[in-house]
Order: structure tokens, then sequence, then C-alpha cells
């Protein structure tokens, strides 16, 4: 054969070596006792193992599941050092063919000494598996529900002690009731002055001189003082309990705090459950988060009734500012940004509220401009 035709056949057994290498595949398998490379015909190529030790390998297994960890990189390097340029993690039938010979091989990697051994390493790590799951399954957006739900448990318990201190306090000032509204600036008044006559605001002071309410004793005033310093008490706990709830909603759902407010967004999360639950919700659905009772009667008349607009999304400022004929196109616009929100902080965690907000504010601005 003459040169040019070798080097022809050459090139021709290069390209057919080269179309091979492309085309053949291998796959990842990460159990109980590391991680194997296998090729499709189920022959094992490499081997990694975990350390001896069940928490490790519990965590390293729940690591697995979202992302390559340190023993799966290695082996996949060296199936592409030897030819395999497709790598694959997570096949069915290689999972099961490993699953069903795990024990066998558990032995023949001498990485357990008998079958007795890899029971109790079974045992083990699943146990481990369970703790690092519950672990995990208490993230912050739970201390972020259980936070809102402890500031909605003291606005009710701070508005009946106020009632009863009003009630209280008014048979000896019975005028101060009607003219001060608030009922913290009312338990403020009672815990620093207690007596009337010891008010020294005007309109109150000259409605002191000529209340028809009864004259405590000291014991009377020293009661009444007692409870409204401890309501004040409370008042300053919800705003340190708010205050906390706002830097961790920042911290968890910075994208949705943005855009919803950080009270709205605490009651959302609150009312979906969670932060997970959220991100997976379609926009329409927290449209109505709130609304359920009001969705159900509508579902029920079918058709007969108007159906809801909005739920809790009712108290955001750009629904309380718009005309009403407008209130529920803006409701699924801001419903549609939160949904893109939650999702951005459950899955990427990459901040883009600023973006988002400027969307959300042409789009409410085109909707306030059409007639």
């Amino acid at each position: 054969l003459s040169k040019p035709h070798l080097l022809q056949i050459s090139y021709s057994l290069y390209k057919v070596c080269l179309d091979k290498l492309k085309t053949m595949r291998a796959f990842i398998a990460t159990t109980i006792i590391g991680v194997f490379g296998i090729d499709e015909s189920k022959k094992i190529l490499f081997y990694k193992s975990f350390p001896k030790d069940p928490e490790r390998i519990a965590e390293k297994l729940k690591l697995s599941e979202i992302e390559f960890i340190d023993e799966e990189r290695f082996v996949r390097s060296q199936l592409n050092k030897n030819g395999y340029a497709e790598v694959k993690k997570d096949d069915s039938g290689i999972n099961e063919f490993i699953k069903s010979n795990l024990r066998k091989l558990a032995l023949e990697k001498r990485f357990v000494r008998d079958q007795s051994e890899f029971n109790q390493l079974l045992t083990k790590v699943n146990i481990q598996l369970t703790k690092v799951q519950i672990k995990r399954a208490i993230g912050r957006d739970k201390i972020a529900v259980n936070a809102n739900g402890a500031i909605e448990e003291f606005d009710k318990s701070i508005n009946i002690f106020a009632e009863r201190l009003r009630e209280f306090y008014s048979m000896h000032f019975p005028e101060m009731d009607k003219a001060v509204e608030g009922n913290e600036k009312f338990a403020k008044l009672v815990e620093k002055f207690g007596r009337r006559e010891n008010i020294d605001e005007p309109e109150l002071k000259a409605m002191a001189s000529k209340s028809m309410g009864a004259d405590f004793k000291d014991e009377d005033i020293n009661i009444s003082q007692s409870f409204a310093t401890e309501i004040n008490r409370l008042y300053k706990l919800r705003q340190d309990m708010s205050s906390y709830l706002e830097k961790l909603l920042k911290e968890i759902v910075p994208n949705f705090t943005e855009l919803a407010t950080p009270m709205l967004a605490a009651r959302l999360l609150t009312k979906a459950g969670g932060l997970e639950r959220l991100s997976k919700m379609a926009s329409s659905t927290i449209q109505l988060l709130g609304a359920e009772k009001a969705l159900f009667r509508f579902l029920q008349s079918k058709g007969k009734s108007s159906s809801p607009r909005f739920g809790i999304l009712y108290n955001h400022p750009l629904i309380q500012n718009a005309p009403e004929k407008h209130k529920g196109k803006i409701a699924r616009v801001l419903a549609a940004k939160l949904s893109i929100a939650a999702k951005m902080d459950y899955y990427s965690k990459k901040y883009k509220a600023d973006k988002l907000k400027e969307e959300l504010q042409q789009k409410v601005k085109e909707i306030l401009s059409s007639k």
C-alpha cells in the first residue's frame, strides 16, 4: 500500500475509534458503601468507598441528592479519563442492579466482614438518614411561620387585655376611654400617671377635673398600673418579635419579602405552610390564599355568586391604593410576580427583587392607565 493509502486508513481508524469513544457511556451509582462507576454491560469499572461512619454516610447520601459529592466527582473523572465521555447518574436499571448485588459487593470490597455487620450498618445509616431528614425539614422558613404565629397570638392577647384595662380604668376615668383611641397609648398613660388627677395632658387634665368616675383607692390604682405595665411589656415584646421576623424574612425569602412587604410575606408564608409549598404554588393559588371560604361558597353556588379576586393580597399597598375596577387585574399581576419571587428564593437563591419590582410597577402603571 502506498503512503497516502496508509494515511487514509489510519485516519479512518482514528475516526472510528473517536466515534466509539464519544458513544461510550458509563453510569454512577451511589450506595451506602460508596460510589460505583459502571458501563452499559453492568461491569464495575471504578469504586470509591465511603468512610465507615453511619453519620457521614447519611450526610453524603442526602447531599448526593442535590449535587455531586467528592466521591462521585472522583469516579466521574476516572471514567472520563478512560474514554467515557457521557457519564450519567441515577439510572434506574443500573441502580436496580447495584441494589440487588449490594450485599455481595460489600463483602467483595471488604467494606464489611459478614452479613451481620452489613445489617448493622444498614440499620445505623437508615437511623441517621431519618435524623438528617428531620433536621432539614425544620428549615428557617418554619421558624418564620412560628414567629408570625406568635405575633398573631400577641395581637389577640393584647387586644383582650387592653379592652379589660379600659373597662377597669374607665370606672375611675370614663371620659378617657373615648378620648384616647389607641390601646397602647391608653396603657402607657395609665402606667405613667395612675390617678386621673396626675395626668398632665391638657385635654385629659380638663376632663379629669370634671370626671364623673369613681374615686379609686391606692390599691385600685396600683393594680391598674401593674396591669398596664404588663400590657406595655407585651407591646414591647411584640415589637421585638416583629423586628426579628422582618430580619428573618429578608434572610430566607428576600425577593418575596421585597415584593409582598414583610407583613404580607409572613402571612402568605404561614398560609402556604412553608417556602417549599409556596414555591410550588401556581400564581392563581397565591392570589386566593386566605379566600378559601369565599372560593368554596362560589364553587358550591355553581357560578351563581361572584368569585373571589384575592385573599390576603387585598392588604397589599398596590391593591389598596387602586381603583375598585382595577383591583382584580393588579392582584393577578402581583400574584404572578410573587410566584416567580418565591421560586427564586427556594431554588436559585439569587436576589432579583429590584428587577421584579420594576416590572411589577410598570405592569400596574399600564393597568391604571387603561380604560
